[in-house]
């Protein structure tokens, strides 16, 4: 099972110059799971990944 990792899906989503790698994702990732442990890793599988691919707008 592949896991992905918030930078890697940003970088994928076109967000190549964030100060904060990932920040974007994490932001979102924040509000659809609100129950997650603060300051925990995000790891996510495909199906997370793929909310994420669906629900961030790609960077232009």
């Amino acid at each position: 099972m592949a896991t992905y990792e918030p930078a890697e899906l940003a970088r994928e989503l076109g967000y190549t110059d964030e100060q904060r790698p990932g920040k974007v994702v994490r932001d979102y990732l924040r509000a659809r799971y609100p129950d997650h442990p603060k300051y925990q890793r995000w790891v996510l599988d495909e199906v997370q990944a793929a909310d994420v691919r669906v629900n961030v707008p790609r960077k232009s």
